[in-house]
Parts: structure tokens; sequence; C-alpha cells
């Protein structure tokens, strides 16, 4: 079966050489950086903590990638950059370690296999995701898919999803689990059937970072037709209210917060007319409507287990489909494309999915033909057998190594507690239940404000010396029972995080009910047990006597934010 797609702007080839006549210009010295930056940022180019090197953000989507996809994506990530590939919590693919004379070169590769970094970063329409499972989960109403690619279609074409007073980030979920994450999206849609027809249950408002917000149910039930008029209605809201001049309130939540809700419900309507009247076309996508009822229990799909690999029984009697785990989003280039080459054997749809939780998906697998991919897949540099606490249960931005706005060194704070946890015998499936997201600096690609347990990376002054923290809040959720940020629990020194964390799973294990997640397991505890946990590890040794306390993971030389841009 072939995924469904979309159509690139039409203009993309020329507008991809009037870029790169400015890289010329700058390279030349004809332009300042901050106007090339103004110009590469919103094309999805961003510059590294290392000078003279960038990283492109791949658009995916819904997170659908074929096997000619991979296979450039691979070429590119070895020929342009250093042979790692980053799948990132919105489904894109990041090439890291670019020159940015190649960046040209490699808009053109990609717009050959129906690829873009169009709104890959700065003021725009960015990358719409979808659940991870959509299309097969036995619990969603319908595959969602093809409205993400329609509402892409339209959106991508538009000057004017190039300039807006901020990101505009919108998802979609096959079912009230709301594994897409709809609830804390901008704009959300989550699937319901009504009467025989496909409608959403449409939220808006929502975000994480500074002053994060749970999105407000805008519309109880809109037809599936009218997804593409609601999300320009929207965006030209957006578009005309946000606020320009401070940047720290402009996301649309703060537009929200501004209007009140009632407000932005009337202002919506009238938009809502307008863009009717201007002729934006309804969305001729129609998907097939499983009739789920009002009263179904919406869970997360539940994964069964063979040789190590971790599958899901699809709803198409027969399929399966099978998450691969990475270590923090990441893989080799060698092997992404050994996955391409393994879906085109053992997959119908020929191709890759990506996910929300940095994994990769092989879908449409036939059951008897489990053994033998996971045979395949054992023969990769990458375990995806074994993952690790690291692949399973952790997800983390890329920090201080890459981000110019990371403070600390995330994914080596990750690695630290993973090990941990490993020494003190509290891996695999004793801890199932047990998720981690962490953010390298207080914004939120990590997905910490609605994670079990939440780090993000800040700052302290110890003794007149910086000393790298982490703000701690456990509790967060996304689930057909709403959406919740997590509680403030305090913070952790970073060379204190692994003997934390392996603290709180070691109490998790010991004290569970059955098999009861974190975050129910938060609530029955309540947030003061888990703060003097917390107290236990947050003492600073003098510098004189332990000065590598003083160090970030990975570092030998004392913390500090030299090469941070807070303004990328």
């Amino acid at each position: 079966m072939e995924p469904t797609s979309y159509g690139l702007p039409a203009d993309l080839a020329a507008d991809i050489e009037i870029y790169e006549r400015e890289v010329c210009r700058f390279l030349s010295g004809q332009m300042p950086a901050a106007i090339l930056k103004a110009k590469r940022v919103p094309r999805g180019i961003y510059e590294q903590r290392e000078d003279g090197t960038y990283m492109v953000r791949v658009r995916i989507t819904a997170g659908i990638l074929t096997d000619e996809q991979v296979q450039k994506l691979s070429d590119l990530s070895s020929i342009f950059g250093d042979g790692i590939l980053h799948i990132t919590t919105r489904q894109d693919v990041q090439l890291h370690g670019i020159r940015i004379q190649d960046t040209p070169e490699i808009m053109r590769h990609l717009l050959n296999v129906g690829l873009t970094t169009q709104g890959g970063g700065g003021n725009t329409v960015r990358n719409i995701t979808a659940c991870p499972y959509a299309g097969v989960c036995t619990h969603e109403c319908f595959d969602v898919t093809g409205y993400a690619h329609a509402v892409t279609a339209y959106l991508i074409k538009l000057p004017g999803s190039y300039n807006l007073p901020r990101k505009y980030k919108i998802s979609f979920s096959g079912c009230r689990a709301d594994c897409g994450l709809a609830q804390i999206s901008d704009l959300g849609f989550i699937s319901e059937s009504r009467d025989g027809q496909c409608g959403f249950r449409v939220f808006a408002g929502g975000g994480m970072g500074a002053n994060s917000r749970i999105a407000s149910l805008l519309l109880d039930w809109a037809s599936a037709s009218e997804v593409i008029r609601i999300a320009e209605s929207i965006r030209r809201l957006f578009d005309r209210h946000g606020d320009r001049q401070n940047r720290n309130r402009a996301r649309l939540r703060f537009v929200f917060e501004r209007m009140g809700e009632k407000e932005f419900r009337k202002a919506f309507d009238a938009e809502l007319d307008r863009v009717i009247k201007d002729g934006v076309p309804p969305c001729d996508f129609s998907a097939d409507n499983l009739s789920i009822q009002p009263d179904h229990e919406f869970t997360e799909p539940v994964l069964q287990e063979i040789d190590g690999i971790r599958y899901l029984q699809q709803r198409q009697q027969g399929w399966v489909t099978v998450p691969l785990h990475l270590q923090l989003g990441l893989i080799s280039s060698e092997d992404f494309v050994s996955l391409a080459r393994l879906a085109s054997r053992f997959s119908v749809e020929h191709g890759l999915r990506t996910t929300r939780a940095q994994q990769l998906q092989i879908r449409f697998v036939r059951t008897g033909d489990l053994h033998a991919l996971t045979s395949e897949l054992g023969k990769l540099k990458t375990d995806f057998v074994n993952p690790g606490e690291s692949g399973r249960r952790i997800v983390s931005c890329a920090g201080a190594a890459t981000c110019r706005l990371g403070l600390c060194l995330s994914r080596n704070a990750v690695s630290a507690c993973a090990a941990k946890l490993r020494a003190t015998g509290l891996s695999g499936k004793s801890i199932d239940g047990f998720t981690i997201h962490v953010n390298g600096c207080p914004n939120a690609c990590g997905h910490q404000p609605i994670a079990p347990i939440g780090l993000s990376g800040v700052a302290q002054r110890v003794d007149g010396r910086l000393v790298p923290f982490y703000r701690v809040t456990m509790g967060g959720i996304c689930s057909s029972h709403g959406a919740r940020f997590g509680s403030p629990i305090g913070q952790v020194p970073a060379k204190a995080l692994p003997d934390f964390i392996s603290e709180v799973a070691g109490d998790f294990v010991q004290h569970r009910v059955g098999n009861e997640p974190f975050s129910a397991y938060f609530d029955r505890k309540g947030q003061a047990h888990f703060t003097d946990i917390l107290n236990r590890h947050t003492a600073v040794p003098r510098f004189e006597d332990c000065p590598d306390f003083y160090q970030d993971f990975g570092s030998n030389e004392p913390f500090s934010l030299a090469g941070r841009d807070a303004g990328v």
C-alpha cells in the first residue's frame, strides 16, 4: 500500500535558487550573518554550537518516509554531514555537521524525492504531526494521516505561512488517547465518529515551554471536511493578533489568554465565515470510518514481544507494526538505509515512519515474518533488540552538544542516568511505565512538561561559580482523561541526577501497585513524597573538595554558558 502524500510548492525550485544566491552573498561578505539568519531559519537551517556547522531540519509530515526518501537522507548525511541522523519529537529528520555552502544542494536533492526543509524553523507553519500508530491502531476512529497531508498541502504553499508572529504547530490524533498530543498544540484535531461521519474535536491555544498552556476545546465536533478551513482560520487569526513586538509572548496561546476564550471563539467563527467566502476549499480526503462507539475505552496501544522485539498487532488481521527504539533519537546513516532495505523486503508500505517519541516504525509486516525481521535487525550496529533504558524510556533534546539554545549536555546526562539504572538492576520490564523526558534548557523540545518525569536544564550559581542543574517536574500526562503539566518537585545538580533518578525508580518498583504507570503512582504518593527524595540529592560540595561537580557530564571544563545564543 502507498502512503498518502502531498505536493510541494511549485515555486520551490526557484526559491532554492534564490536562497543559493543569498548564501553566496554571505560567503563573499556581501550579506551580514544576521540577514542570512533571517532567511535560512524559516527554511529549516540552524547554526550549531560548533562555529561553521549547521543543522538541516527536514519536515516529515505525519512521519511518513518512503524507502527512496530514507536512502536519500542517508546519502546526504554521509556526503555532507556527520553520518548521524536525528529523529525529533515533531517527527522531523535532522542532518548535522553541514556546511552552509552545501545547504542549497541538499535542498535540491530533497526536492527530487518529495521532501523539503521549508517551514522547518522560524516563525512558520511547522511540520504537521500525527499519531504514531495512525492507520493501524485498533482504538482509532479513523486514519488521520490523509488529513495531516491535506492541511500541509494547503498551508505549505501560502506565503503567509512563513512570516507569522511565532511558530504554528498542528497535530492530529486518531482517538481520545491523544498519542499525537493534540491537547498541547497550537491547533489539535482528535478524530471522532458521529452518526456515521468522520469528524474531529478541535483544540486550540496549547503549547509547551515558557508559560505552558493546555489547549482549550474550540469545537466539540467539526466535520472532517472542514480541517483545512479551520487551520487557515487559526493561521489568519494568529497572523493578525499575535504579538510581533515581544517574542516571549508571541505564541498563539498568549493570543488566547489576552482575548479570553469567549472572544477568541467569536473571532474564530467570524474568521471561518471569511475563509469560506474567500474560497478556501473543503478537504476532499475521505477516511475509512471505523464507527467506534462513544463509550469505547481509549488507551495507548499495547505492545507484545517476540525475540526481544516489541510489536503492535494491527487492526488489519495478520499484520503487525514494529517500533524501533533509537538511542536518543539518533541513528547512523548506514543503519538508517539498512532499515529502508528491510522495510522494502518485509513491509507492504516500503518505508519507515518517524514518531514523536524519537522512534522509527516498520509497519504492515506479516506476523509470520517477525522472526526473520528480528534476525535481520540483530545484524545492524544499532541494538534494536536490547536498546537499553535511553532507547526505550528516555526522550531527550540535543542539548548543548549541538544546540545554541542549550544550557546543559542533556544527552550525556541521559546516558549517565541509564548507566546508573543498569548498575542498580533497575532496567527492562521492571520499570515499565517509568518514562523520562529531558531538555537541555527551559524550552520544551523534549516534551518534558507533559512527561511522567520531566527534566529541564538550568544554570545555578553556587559560591560564585556556575553549576549545571535540572529542574524536575512529575506527573505530567496527555491521554483520554485530559492533559496536565507535571508538578514542580525542585532542582537537582546535574552530577546528582543519576542517583536521584535511581532512587525514584527504586521507590517506584518497590511500591507501585500492579502495572500502575508512574503518573498514577505520583498521584497516589503525592508531591511531597518526591520532594523529600529530591532533597536528599541537592547538596553541592565546595569547589575545592570536588571540582568535577562543577562540570557538566562529558566535559572537562568548568560549566559555563559560552557558545549559547538565546536569540536563535
